[in-house]
């Protein structure tokens, strides 16, 4: 289920015919219709300066996400998480294994040195 839009500034929600929308770079949304009535490069709600994004099926991905419901993202994401941790696992033991070995061969050199010590006492 998507996030629902709606103006923050006078609460309108999509419809037909709809008004665009824009995404301002301070993370509020606007109807095309309140985004004209304000100062351009300001923002209605903070004041902040800022940039704007008309919002459409056309905008990034990373854009897209911030309108998708958590759930669908979960979703969308848990496969890719998974083959992350999957392959970072994999190169750990490889890197465990590889000083389990060092250390076997450590401690038998070790081991001769202290005999040979031994034998030299």
């Amino acid at each position: 289920m998507a996030v629902p839009v709606f103006c923050n500034s006078c609460f309108c929600e999509p419809r037909s015919p709809t008004p665009r929308f824009s995404l301002t770079s301070c993370g509020h949304v606007f109807c095309e219709t309140c985004l004209q009535k304000g100062k351009k490069d300001e923002c209605l709600v903070c004041k902040a300066a800022c940039r704007t994004l008309v919002l459409s099926k056309q905008v990034s991905p990373d854009i897209q996400s911030l309108f998708m419901g958590v759930d669908v993202l979960c979703k969308k994401y848990s496969k890719e998480i998974s083959q992350v941790s999957e392959f970072q696992e994999k190169h750990r033991k490889r890197l465990l294994a590889y000083h389990k070995q060092k250390i076997a061969k450590l401690e038998e050199s070790l081991k001769k040195v202290t005999q040979q010590m031994q034998q030299i006492q």
